[in-house]
């Protein structure tokens, strides 16, 4: 296994920069660009500062803060170079506070809010400093203040697109499913990216795993083993709570992943068969076909963002490897070949890598590592205290989550690729296999924005 320090990836507008850190000085594979620069001023009270306001200001300011920051395209200053004068509406701005040597900056943030036993109504803003012009205005009104941290993941995102030149939508307003133990049942949760408004999407009582979203961004396919029935088998979950069994001619189904245009890859066995195989369906459980058929277990596959391979757990040639193949099973290829435990492949958005865990001989832990499909070139993602499994990419393939054991118990977090921003986003019960949702489709807008008011 390569013995890589790390990795540090950066992805500014339309480009990826990757940096290895090794031992040696840095090798720079490609140039690092200048880091766009962005001042995110904490919003105001439009008018009067109640209690209402300054509560939802509290929680929007942070939330806001929280996403720019992790989004991993922007540096934004200390505050303690900010000018004093409030910055609540365009004509408060004053260019030339913001150019001054310890500021530069290339945008401004800012806005105001105000809130009543009615409503919150939010006015946010992005000017650049360097042509003046306004690049971002939007104004929300929402009915209550729960659903202010919405409003600000939306507003994040928008800054994102715009300041990446529509490169990237951002990962502020998705979601991340997941298992959380709480008591004698596993069941299936979905929370937001950074661990807000968690909730409980089964309730069978029964032991439930390995989430994965279909590309409508409502649907989630899982592994589940109902607490009335002895066997393995798939299940679909609406993010709404409303979940059933997919009925497939198998004695064992697990490990599902879901393809952009609506197949499932799966380990499954049937009941004349004497190994574990992967089989493809659609949602439905229909047109199933074995695409292994080979000696030994082949489990965990994962979908190219093309449709046109699966990577995939087999141990066919003595320890759990990963595989790749062509999605009809022909082509099949090792691609690691250190040894040790695989585990839980997941291919990156943009198709030119492969996220897994593993295990190294004699070891008792597992770390994430990425693998660059056309060459095999290896990276190690995470190192320290406690064992890392499980990773899974953000839909803009600049982020991870994985479960990991490092604080003690089994929780769920997220980091840049460069091990940048680690962030815990569980922290009650046991909790395992996160699931990023994709892109395909706009996540469910929870608050009543109006997106017509853009200006």
């Amino acid at each position: 296994m390569s013995k890589t320090a790390g990795l540090v990836v950066f992805s500014v507008f339309q480009a990826f920069h990757w940096v290895i850190l090794a031992q040696e000085p840095e090798a720079t594979i490609f140039p690092k660009p200048a880091p766009t620069r962005v001042a995110v001023v904490d919003f105001q009270a439009r008018t009067i500062a109640t209690q209402e306001t300054q509560e939802a200001l509290g929680v929007f300011n942070q939330a806001l803060q929280d996403d720019l920051r992790f989004a991993a395209l922007f540096t934004i200053p200390s505050k303690s170079f900010y000018p004093l004068r409030p910055l609540r509406q365009p004509q408060d701005l004053d260019f030339d506070e913001w150019k001054g040597p310890n500021l530069d900056v290339d945008f401004v943030v800012f806005g105001n809010l105000q809130a009543d036993s009615t409503a919150v109504v939010v006015e946010a803003y992005a000017y650049d400093v360097k042509t003046r012009q306004q690049v971002l205005g939007k104004r929300y009104r929402v009915a209550e203040a729960g659903l202010v941290r919405r409003v600000a993941h939306e507003f994040a995102d928008q800054v994102v697109y715009e300041l990446s030149a529509g490169a990237t939508r951002g990962v502020a307003t998705t979601r991340i499913a997941f298992v959380s133990e709480r008591g004698d049942s596993k069941e299936l949760w979905v929370m937001d990216y950074d661990g807000g408004n968690a909730r409980q999407v089964t309730f069978n009582g029964g032991i439930n795993k390995f989430p994965e979203w279909a590309h409508d961004g409502r649907t989630i396919v899982f592994t589940t083993k109902p607490s009335n029935e002895n066997r393995w088998r798939l299940g679909l979950a609406e993010v709404d709570g409303v979940s059933r069994l997919l009925n497939l001619p198998v004695d064992y189904a697990a490990s599902p992943a879901v393809s952009r245009d609506g197949r499932i890859a799966f380990s499954a066995r049937t009941a004349t068969g004497r190994d574990i195989d992967i089989f493809v369906s659609d949602l439905q459980g229909r047109g199933l076909r074995n695409i292994t058929n080979s000696r030994g277990i082949d489990t965990s596959p994962t979908w190219s963002p093309t449709g046109r391979q699966i990577a995939f757990i087999s141990d066919r040639t003595g320890s759990p490897q990963v595989w790749v193949m062509d999605a009809d099973g022909s082509n099949v290829r090792r691609l690691i070949t250190e040894g040790g435990h695989c585990d839980s492949p997941d291919w990156s958005p943009d198709g030119r890598f492969i996220l897994y865990s593993w295990q190294a001989p004699e070891q008792w832990k597992h770390d994430v590592f990425l693998v660059e499909v056309a060459t095999g070139r290896i990276h190690q993602l995470t190192r320290g205290t406690g064992s890392y499994e499980s990773p899974h990419w953000s839909p803009d393939g600049r982020h991870v989550a994985f479960q990991s054991t490092r604080t003690g118990s089994k929780q769920i977090f997220i980091m840049n690729v460069d091990g940048q921003n680690l962030r815990q986003v569980t922290a009650y019960g046991a909790n395992e296999s996160p699931a990023w949702m994709p892109y395909q489709v706009q996540p469910e807008t929870e608050a009543a924005t109006n997106p017509n008011a853009s200006r």
